[in-house]
């Protein structure tokens, strides 16, 4: 916290006036990386609207370009947390429910490719393809590009979702 404080130019009483603790700090970067520095709800995102925008394929290109900057902007910031779930009990109750809703933001964002609520089974499909652990062990860990990943993860939601 102290490294944050020197950072912002504030002092460190500051940053805990914002933020109660490292988890919430950390918390507060990833939703503001989620949205791309915008703020507020991330079904607000023009490109996340994209979803539901034209023919089945031009869907799931639009999903797969917003995926693809979440990713590059909030995956190594949201690996903190699960790094840090592993030996933290706090951290590994906020991972589970930052799990359960990002099921719960794969599941909207297939009813918008789709146009209709989908399967359970599909959104567990689209939800591990859209992992961030996927998308570093690719990209990070295999040396994909990004735009390698987004053509990777849009030809299996293509699979995942069938064709209109």
């Amino acid at each position: 916290m102290a490294a944050v404080a020197g950072a912002a130019g504030v002092t460190r009483q500051t940053v805990y006036q914002q933020f109660d603790g490292k988890l919430e700090l950390l918390d507060a970067c990833i939703d503001f990386a989620l949205t791309a520095g915008e703020g507020g709800a991330v079904r607000a995102l023009a490109d996340y609207r994209a979803m539901g925008v034209g023919d089945r394929d031009a869907r799931i290109v639009a999903g797969s370009a917003w995926l693809r900057g979440a990713h590059e902007r909030s995956a190594r910031i949201q690996n903190v947390l699960d790094q840090a779930a592993v030996t933290d009990d706090e951290a590994a109750a906020r991972l589970r429910v930052r799990e359960q809703n990002r099921w719960d933001e794969v599941r909207h964002a297939v009813s918008l490719i789709l146009g209709a609520t989908p399967d359970d089974e599909t959104v567990d499909t689209v939800w591990v393809l859209a992992s961030r652990r996927t998308y570093l062990m690719l990209v990070d860990g295999r040396g994909w590009t990004p735009e390698r990943w987004q053509t990777w993860f849009a030809t299996h939601v293509h699979a995942a979702v069938g064709t209109n």
